[in-house]
């Protein structure tokens, strides 16, 4: 039922969220666009990536924004923060890949949801796969918190106050900069 539920909202806002451009443009053109400002994005935070790596990162970024209806913006900001976009990120606590994910924190929640566990081997090795389990607890996080906290990416990191607000800035931070840039 919560899954359903989380379906249904996920496919409503990705109808909001969908950048309203001419319908003689194809699905591959729209596409292509929004991997370019992905892109941009990604630069913008990281300008040290290379071009190939970068349109790699962006291409899983809007999927994954697309198929869990999450800003890619947020998304791009996070990882600048959580890994600067390096895929071996290992935090002390333990958390893996460029989306720094804390798999036991996570596997209990996706199996609680009756979600399948993260798969720690893919996680590390497999930039797309950690980019959609980032969509999927991102969508998580956003239907639980949204409407109370304009804030809510900042539970991907900590869910105490002190953590949060310190993660807020150093997100906001990035979010800055990729709006003061011209995409």
């Amino acid at each position: 039922m919560k899954t359903t539920k989380l379906f249904i909202i996920a496919l409503i806002l990705s109808l909001i969220a969908t950048p309203v451009m001419p319908k003689s443009f194809s699905k591959a053109e729209v596409a292509r666009y929004n991997v370019d400002v992905i892109s941009k994005m990604i630069k913008v935070v990281q300008p040290d990536l290379k071009l190939s790596k970068r349109r790699q990162i962006a291409l899983e970024l809007y999927k994954s924004s697309k198929k869990f209806a999450v800003d890619p913006k947020i998304m791009v900001a996070i990882i600048a923060t959580e890994s600067n976009f390096n895929n071996d990120a290992v935090s002390s606590t333990g958390d893996l890949s460029l989306a720094q994910i804390n798999t036991k924190v996570w596997d209990i929640e996706f199996k609680r949801l009756g979600l399948s566990k993260i798969n720690i081997k893919r996680l590390k090795k497999d930039e797309a796969y950690a980019l959609n389990r980032m969509g999927a607890i991102l969508s998580i996080l956003k239907a639980r918190h949204a409407k109370k906290d304009n804030k809510w990416y900042a539970t991907y990191h900590s869910k105490t106050k002190k953590h949060k607000d310190v993660y807020v800035k150093k997100v906001q931070n990035h979010l800055r900069s990729i709006a003061a840039t011209s995409l």
